[in-house]
């Protein structure tokens, strides 16, 4: 089953398109504003995102938490290039094939040159993942 935007999980979610190969290979992942001004992020999970024992791999949900990280934080690195300093992650449960994969977040500080950031991943009421992480605001590149 490949995730596209008609499946009617996806509905009033956007994509970014050619922005990020490795996203465009790892995912594809969705996000949407919410009415309160902040994003929920998805996606539905593929045989690709699995472990040999048919669970999500640690690493594909690592590599959507970094996603919602950059997602959450569009209100504060809108202006350049950013990157991510660190990405602290806690597994608590785990996903299979065809799941709803949701996350959400905060900005929890942000100085001049640094966003910090937390958040989770979760299906239905399930928390699969709880992060938190750091990213910096490089200056762009002339």
């Amino acid at each position: 089953m490949s995730a596209t935007h008609t499946d009617p999980r996806l509905a009033g979610y956007e994509k970014w398109e050619g922005f990020d190969p490795f996203e465009e290979q790892s995912g594809p992942y969705y996000f949407k504003r919410q009415e309160d001004g902040g994003y929920r992020c998805a996606f539905i999970a593929e045989a690709k995102h699995m472990n040999g024992q048919g669970h999500m791999h640690g690493g594909a949900m690592m590599t959507f938490a970094d996603y919602t990280m950059f997602v959450v934080a569009l209100p504060a690195i809108k202006d350049g290039p950013t990157v991510t300093v660190t990405c602290n992650s806690e597994f608590t449960s785990s996903a299979g094939r065809g799941d709803f994969v949701e996350s959400t977040g905060e900005i929890v500080h942000e100085t001049g040159s640094m966003v910090f950031v937390r958040g989770k991943i979760y299906v239905g009421e399930r928390t699969l993942l709880n992060f938190s992480g750091v990213l910096k605001k490089l200056k762009p590149r002339r």
